[in-house]
């Protein structure tokens, strides 16, 4: 069984990556499952990787998880969002009206539009095959992003940020786009979502409330879910809590998603890890695993694997510098499992 690995996607790959947004259950506008916007998407993230830039240009880097010669999961990073219509969210502020005479004071949540986030990188498109998972992998996707960052540094806007599929019920339903969206947009959250993969974000801002919305004018069932996670993104949400992303009132204009942020030098992966040169290609025994990355743009590539340190030198087996496409002497970024 060859060692799994996490590589940037190619264009061979659409098929494979076709089915796996179709298992997402919608509403991952990074990873969508709509035939047209998902080759868009792919053909961009190559070029991107081919393009070989010098500085963070709105450049998408998709990657896949491959076992055993199958693609079984998704990632991927955002070198800078918005940058040519802007990047919209609500802000979930606070305002307060008392009154005297009343001897009364209520505190009011109010929805702003922002655009604080236009220009910052993105972490994204994490999903993993049904049949795949339980195994650490969905973890591997997600810190190896973090290494990617780690290696690319001049390529990649500080801060990062992560926009969590919203709340949805049990048939569907989206009570905030129902109530806030949908009488602006005029249009099925399905089709807003593709367009919104597909075209950009202009016709966010063209078509979205201008001015701060009072969150208590909104039906109660979107206002419970004002920042709360899809079900099935619990999981990478608390991962990027984990990792250091913090959660500062900043929700998704079509969902009411949560969005996360942190500084590149906060985040766990890239804090603690470092490099090293490859002393040996041997056995390294019973060393502890160790989530390493080697490579450039399109010949980067991630694996987890035991290895053994010594200071600033590493020895891995023969598998895994087969996954990296390294030899001795070269140099990964390595941090402990």
């Amino acid at each position: 069984m060859a060692l799994a690995l996490i590589r940037p996607v190619q264009r061979e790959d659409f098929d494979t990556v076709l089915a796996l947004a179709q298992q997402s259950g919608g509403g991952m506008t990074n990873l969508p499952s709509d035939p047209a916007a998902l080759r868009a998407r792919i053909d961009g993230s190559c070029e991107s990787y081919e393009s070989n830039p010098t500085e963070p240009n709105g450049e998408v880097y998709m990657m896949v998880l491959e076992i055993d010669g199958r693609v079984l999961g998704t990632t991927g990073v955002f070198s800078a969002i918005g940058l040519e219509s802007g990047f919209v969210n609500y802000r979930i502020s606070k305002s307060v009206h008392a009154s005297k005479q009343l001897k009364k004071r209520v505190v009011r949540r109010l929805l702003v539009p922002t655009h604080d986030f236009t220009g910052s990188a993105e972490v994204g498109m994490l999903f993993l095959a049904p049949d795949a998972r339980g195994g650490g992998y969905g973890k591997f996707l997600a810190r190896a992003r973090y290494l990617f960052i780690a290696l690319h540094k001049a390529l990649i806007a500080d801060p990062v940020c992560a926009e969590m599929r919203g709340w949805r019920g049990p048939d569907g339903e989206q009570p905030f786009w129902e109530a806030l969206g949908k009488p602006f947009f005029d249009m099925e959250y399905e089709a807003a979502d593709i367009a919104n993969a597909s075209m950009g974000s202009q016709f966010i801002a063209d078509m979205m409330p201008r001015h701060p919305i009072y969150a208590a004018l909104l039906p109660e069932a979107a206002r419970k879910i004002l920042g709360k996670p899809h079900d099935k993104a619990m999981p990478a949400f608390n991962m990027l809590l984990h990792e250091g992303f913090a959660f500062r009132g900043y929700i998704d204009v079509f969902d009411g998603g949560p969005l996360v942020d942190a500084q590149i030098d906060d985040i766990e992966t890239v804090r603690n890890s470092k490099t090293y040169k490859i002393a040996d290609i041997a056995d390294p025994g019973d060393a502890p695993e160790m989530l390493m990355a080697a490579g450039r743009l399109s010949t980067f590539r991630a694996a987890r694997a035991p290895a053994k340190a010594d200071g600033n030198a590493l020895v891995i087996g023969v598998d895994a510098a087969k996954a990296l496409g390294i030899e001795k002497g070269d140099s990964v970024r390595a941090v402990e499992w």
